[in-house]
């Protein structure tokens, strides 16, 4: 098996990007909008149990023996949830980060908890072994990132095995009760039938202990395709948003163009008519003649490169991949050929939500940018790339040069169409930086101080919905 085959294998099984305000939604759901309501039951039931009935000094375990241990783990388990409780009611105050460290916490603390009522509760009769399947169930929705999720489904099962060790340990020094129902079919001091029930135990163990396993790849299993059913239909969405909302731009701007383009001819002809007619000798009249054709002449090329704004939504919409474009673009404009002398430092995620985007729109864009930063450096300078993901899949890219930078009176003006503070500039590069830009809801804005270089932010919603 080679390698291409085995990052095949990895990317089944890994999870989509999963972004913060679903997986705070996903968060809240679980642990807030379900989890409270459901734990305040089993703690309300557990503390009757424990405090108020002779419910455990009735089960063969060792409810009677260690009852005094458990009162007190409950009460201290009970402090804990007290103190979650809190937490979770101001959910909305709280960073997603501290949330999701929260809640790992508090997972760990309920296998903790499950572990110790397994043990008194009758190890494998223990009806508390369901419920760590519903807590695993609650790990693939509260705890998305995979390597995690199974880590903590690992680590309770963990803890369930090593209750039933403790138990078993324990339960060696402990008589064996002799069942008040045909008590003759086995011989409770027989080693031969001995034998047979530990024989029994043991296989009734690892038979729960490969459920618990195989719940975990289950969970994890079932997340990964719904998390990537999801992505699928969020983009299939977004897709069709994209080409529409392109479709229906360009069609405005060619219609607008056309309709006004017909008029400004028919002054334009009049304009010329007029000016044979008019004698050489009435200056004012040809003057102003003269001042309508070069406005109109100006309006006719506003409008051209409306036409042009028209044609930029031309063309099909894909799924691009910033990181793949981006490697590609740095290539394109620092060859390993070329001799700049300038460093290319970059610090990009590896995993960013897809742009549903034009190739050529986002290579432009991408393109322009770099290129001022190559031009705008010297020799021994270095140009920065940071890429970081924003709130609602918004990403943020950034490029830094370290040249002479641009004066703040020049800052508004450096995005207008032939407006350029360098020699031999056109002063379109960046001007259609921003144009492509707007038509996916992006921006564009420079931060610069003279003499210590400049910094082009641009932002890509993800998302239109």
């Amino acid at each position: 098996m080679n390698w291409e085959r085995i990052k095949l294998i990895s990317q089944v099984w890994t999870t989509t990007t999963l972004d913060p305000d679903t997986h705070r939604d996903r968060l809240k759901f679980m642990e807030l909008n379900l989890g409270v309501p459901v734990k305040l039951a089993m703690l309300s039931l557990l503390a009757f149990l424990l405090f108020f009935s002779s419910w455990f000094e009735g089960v063969e375990s060792l409810g009677e023996i260690a009852l005094g241990p458990v009162r007190a783990f409950f009460g201290a388990y009970l402090f804990i949830n007290i103190f979650a409780l809190i937490f979770y009611a101001w959910f909305n105050h709280w960073s997603l980060i501290y949330i999701y460290h929260f809640t790992l916490v508090m997972t760990v603390v309920d296998g903790l908890f499950l572990s110790a009522m397994v043990v008194v509760t009758g190890g494998l009769d223990s009806m508390v072994y369901w419920v760590f399947l519903v807590l695993m169930a609650r790990n693939a929705i509260s705890i998305p990132i995979g390597p995690t999720q199974i880590t903590v489904n690992l680590i309770s099962s963990l803890f369930y095995t090593v209750a039933i060790a403790i138990q078993r340990k324990i339960m060696a020094f402990v008589p064996p009760a002799i069942p008040e129902e045909q008590p003759w079919t086995m011989n409770w001091q027989d080693p031969f039938s001995l034998r047979v029930i530990e024989e029994q135990a043991d296989a009734l163990f690892v038979l729960r202990v490969f459920f618990l396993l195989l719940m975990t790849a289950l969970c994890y299993g079932v997340q990964v395709l719904f998390d990537r059913e999801r992505a699928n239909e969020r983009e299939q969405r977004e897709y069709i948003l994209r080409r529409e909302q392109l479709r229906s731009t360009g069609r405005l701007a060619a219609e607008i163009a056309h309709r006004l383009k017909n008029p400004l001819a028919i002054i334009n002809n009049t304009a010329y008519s007029l000016r044979k007619l008019i004698p050489e000798t009435a200056l004012p009249a040809l003057t102003k003649l003269e001042m309508i054709r070069e406005e109109v002449e100006k309006s006719d090329l506003i409008l051209t490169e409306l036409m042009g704004y028209s044609k930029l939504s031309e063309g099909s919409v894909e799924r691009l991949d910033l990181k793949e474009e981006l490697e590609q673009a740095v290539s394109e404009v620092f060859p390993a050929y070329a001799n700049f002398g300038i460093s290319v430092k970059h610090e990009i995620p590896d995993r960013l939500p897809p742009l549903m985007m034009q190739r050529q729109h986002l290579r432009e864009i991408i393109v322009n940018v770099l290129v001022n930063a190559r031009e705008a450096s010297r020799s021994g300078n270095a140009v920065r790339i940071n890429v970081a993901l924003l709130d609602r899949g918004t990403i943020e890219f950034r490029v830094s040069d370290e040249g002479e930078g641009i004066a703040p009176d020049r800052v508004e003006k450096i995005f207008e169409a032939y407006y350029t503070t360098k020699e031999k500039g056109t002063g379109l590069g960046l001007a259609i930086v921003r144009q492509n830009l707007e038509l996916y809801g992006g921006t564009i804005r420079l931060e610069s101080v003279l003499g210590k270089g400049a910094a082009f932010i641009i932002t890509f919603p993800s998302r239109t919905l």
